[in-house]
């Protein structure tokens, strides 16, 4: 069930008796919507949302234009995935988008035996990625905020392509890895709500519980399943679920009157585990979502241009499933607390963002975004054929435009440019024969589209 406060769609206080009937069915119309609205973002959460390795570069529209950063300078109330913090500028505010993601992948093997050689496509290039977020002014210094979003996940689906190397006996033949169609997906969603308090002219921080939903699926990788401890539920078990939770922190602080300085650490999602999948992920099925850190600084250089620069760091390797190396030693086996993994590397990236107040009724914003290094090694890009997470470089751009005294429409667009690695197949992954090469590449466009409702005078710095 979804609450709204009291004063959704007010303008101004009517005071004869059809007033207040108007009044009550416009704030039940805004009711309604907002309820639709929640549940229409839990039924059609992201399947694949994943630019900076299994992260979405951004949550909220106005962030996505500026590739991620503003840490220190929340935009809307969206900025509750970023820093809750932030949330005591923004004003009451309702915001709601859909981003369409569309990532294109493919995989060149060649040397190789059991990995099907040759450049092979994945199908599934688009998906919707909504968000819904709600903000209110509990007083002067606090603030109460709500949302829901895709965190990112990750998707490939190969087709059953007829092979031209031949495959073992007793599988189908067809296909990346000789078990016809092959791929995973996976989805990840949080829900969280978020308590900010302003200290002074000058402090702010902020804390956001969060309720995780993860989804997966892993099919085709049967010809594998040997090197696990529980091969039956090492692939091809259909859809699982995991739930769990964690927190954002976050602070802001103004050096001066025209810069601020924000950080935010989001902890580790820990996870129930995917019971389906315990032949897979290491710890017997466990996937925790990696924790993350940002920080930035945001200078207002002029009276309509403000500048952005963030740094995040995501801790990929404090995830056994994620961190821990896929190269098979032969005695820890996929599943174990040791097992193997997909040999992800933490990842840096640094985020600059330009804000624009083109005219009083047009933001423009632009961004660009640099990883490093690449959170796939050479020396696994055999496991991850399955989730090429190799992205390295994002241009964002967006506006938002001022429709009227409470309505904003936002947009945003983002461009990574093609990205690959490559590296040497494990002897295990190819069959016991000496050589093999396999390279991952991506790359990924995104286009998004939004309403942000201002239920007062909205934010001054948003707007």
């Amino acid at each position: 069930m979804y609450v709204c406060p009291d004063g959704w769609g007010i303008r101004e206080r009517p005071t004869d008796e059809k007033g207040v009937e108007e009044r009550g069915n416009m704030k039940e119309t805004r009711i309604r919507a907002a309820a639709a609205a929640a549940v229409l973002v839990c039924m059609i959460a992201p399947q694949a949302g994943a630019t900076e390795g299994m992260f979405q570069h951004a949550y909220g529209l106005r962030h996505k234009a500026l590739a991620g950063a503003g840490v220190a300078a929340v935009e809307d109330a969206t900025g509750i995935s970023i820093n809750p913090a932030g949330l005591v500028d923004v004003g009451d505010q309702f915001n709601m988008g859909v981003s369409f993601f569309m990532p294109f992948r493919e995989y060149t093997a060649s040397g190789t035996t059991v990995i099907e050689p040759g450049t092979h496509e994945s199908d599934g290039n688009f998906y919707p990625a909504p968000t819904l977020a709600y903000v209110r002014q509990l007083d002067a210094d606090s603030t109460f905020a709500f949302s829901i979003f895709g965190n990112g996940g990750m998707n490939t689906t190969y087709k059953a392509f007829a092979r031209t190397n031949p495959c073992p006996a007793g599988t189908p033949g067809t296909g990346a890895f000789c078990f016809g169609k092959a791929g995973v997906d996976l989805m990840q969603m949080f829900v969280s709500a978020a308590y900010a308090r302003r200290f002074g002219d000058r402090f702010s921080i902020g804390v956001a519980p969060i309720f995780a939903v993860q989804r997966f699926k892993a099919y085709g990788l049967n010809g594998f399943a040997g090197m696990s401890f529980d091969g039956s539920h090492f692939s091809g078990t259909g859809y699982d679920w995991s739930v769990g939770g964690g927190a954002r922190v976050g602070l802001t602080y103004r050096l001066s009157d025209t810069l601020s300085f924000g950080a935010s650490y989001q902890t580790k999602m820990w996870m129930t585990k995917f019971d389906k999948y315990r032949g897979l992920f290491a710890e017997q099925g466990n996937l925790d979502i990696p924790a993350n850190l940002q920080v930035g600084i945001a200078w207002q250089a002029t009276d309509r241009l403000k500048l952005m620069v963030d740094y995040r760091h995501i801790f990929y390797d404090d995830v056994k499933a994620i961190g821990s190396s896929s190269v098979f030693n032969g005695t820890d086996l996929f599943g174990t607390d040791d097992g193997p993994g997909f040999g992800w590397q933490d990842s840096n990236t640094i985020k600059i963002g330009m804000e624009y107040q083109w005219s009083d009724d047009l933001i423009l914003r632009a961004g660009y975004a640099y990883i490093w290094p690449n959170p796939v090694p050479a020396t696994e890009t055999a496991i991850n054929i399955i989730s090429p997470g190799v992205i390295r470089h994002e241009f964002t751009g967006g506006a938002t435009w001022r429709y009227d005294a409470h309505n904003d429409i936002d947009f945003a667009f983002m461009i990574a440019p093609e990205s690959s690695q490559s590296g040497a197949v494990p002897l295990i992954y190819n069959s016991g024969t000496a050589g093999g090469t396999s390279k991952l590449s991506m790359y990924q466009f995104e286009f998004s589209i939004g309403w942000t409702y201002n239920f007062g005078a909205g934010s001054s710095r948003a707007r």
